[in-house]
C-alpha cells in the first residue's frame, strides 16, 4: 500500500522582501483510523492472547505511558518506539529572568522504533484522488479490514505545516 498525498497551496509572506508568495507541498491523506478495538482484534488473530487481554495490556500500557512521562521519564518500548515529553516556552535573553511561567506548554515527542522506521524508509507515494471522499484529514472512523493488517491509518510525517487558514487544497 502506497501513502497517499495531496497538493497543498499556501500563501506566505516572505520575510525578507514582504511579497506574497504562493508555495505549494505534499499533505499526507488517510484512508481512515483503526481504532484500539481494531488492532486487539488483529492481534488475536495472530497470537494466543484474547481480545480482551490485548484491550487490557493496551489500556495498562496507556495509563503507565502517561505516569512514566509525567514523572519527567523518557520511555523506551523496543521496537515500537520511545516516547518523551518536550517543553515550548519564550525566550529569554538572561536564564536569570526564565521564569516557569515562560514555559507555554508541552508535547509528546514519539521517535519510531527500528522496525517502523525500516518498513517507512522508501515507501511508494501516490496522489490522492480527491473525489472519492473519505480519503482527506477529515478524522473518518473507516479503518482497515479484519486480517489485512497492511491498510489503514498513517502518520502525517509530511512537512508543511503552516497556517491552516489562508491554504487551499488542490489536485495537482
Amino acid at each position: 500500500m502506497a501513502v497517499k498525498y495531496a497538493v497543498r497551496k499556501l500563501k506566505k509572506k516572505d520575510l525578507k522582501t514582504g511579497v506574497k508568495e504562493t508555495k505549494y507541498y505534499a499533505r499526507a491523506k488517510y484512508d481512515g483510523v483503526t481504532s484500539q478495538e481494531h488492532i486487539a482484534q488483529m492481534v488475536a488473530q495472530i497470537s494466543a492472547i484474547s481480545v480482551g487481554d490485548v484491550l487490557s495490556i493496551m489500556n495498562t500500557l496507556s495509563m503507565l505511558l502517561s505516569i512514566e512521562l509525567s514523572n519527567g521519564r523518557i520511555v523506551d518500548l523496543g521496537d515500537l518506539g520511545r516516547f518523551k515529553t518536550v517543553l515550548r516556552s519564550k525566550m529569554c535573553d538572561d536564564p536569570e529572568k526564565f521564569k516557569r511561567e515562560t514555559i507555554r506548554g508541552n508535547r509528546i515527542l514519539f521517535t519510531p522504533g527500528r522496525q517502523i522506521r525500516k518498513k517507512l524508509t522508501n515507501p511508494s507515494y501516490i496522489k490522492a484522488d480527491l473525489a472519492s471522499g473519505p480519503s482527506g484529514n477529515t478524522g473518518s472512523t473507516g479503518g482497515t479490514t479484519p486480517g489485512n493488517p497492511s491498510t489503514g491509518g498513517g502518520s502525517n510525517t509530511g512537512g508543511g505545516g503552516g497556517n491552516s487558514g489562508s491554504e487551499g487544497q488542490i489536485g495537482l
